[in-house]
C-alpha cells in the first residue's frame, strides 16, 4: 500500500502538527482554536503543504472551511475528510530535498 492509498487519519494529522509546528500533543484539545495553537493563515498553508507532501494528494486548492478561529477538532475532521476525497498528485514520486 502506498502513502497515497493509506488512509489519512486524525492521528496522522496530529503527528504532523506536533512535529512540524512543535506544538505539544496535550495542547491539541477539542476546543483549542488553530490560532490559540499558533497557526495563523500562513501556518494553515504550511500545514496543508506538509499534508500534501506526506499523502501525495492535492488539497491546498480545495475550498476548506477552516480558518485560524476554527477549533482543532473541527479542523481535523474537515482536513481528514478533504484528504480522503482529494486526487493523488502524479505517480506519488515527489522529490524531497
Amino acid at each position: 500500500m502506498t502513502a497515497s492509498e493509506t488512509p489519512f487519519t486524525e492521528e496522522a494529522l496530529k503527528t504532523i502538527v506536533v512535529e512540524q509546528f512543535e506544538i505539544p500533543a496535550d495542547r491539541l484539545t477539542e476546543d483549542a482554536t488553530l490560532e490559540a495553537l499558533g497557526l495563523d493563515s500562513l501556518g494553515l498553508l504550511e500545514l496543508l503543504v506538509a499534508i500534501e507532501s506526506q499523502t501525495h494528494k492535492e488539497i491546498s486548492s480545495l475550498e476548506l472551511p477552516i480558518s485560524p478561529g476554527t477549533p482543532y477538532s473541527e479542523a481535523a475532521r474537515v482536513v481528514t475528510q478533504a484528504v480522503a476525497q482529494a486526487p493523488v498528485v502524479g505517480s506519488g514520486d515527489l522529490v524531497t530535498e
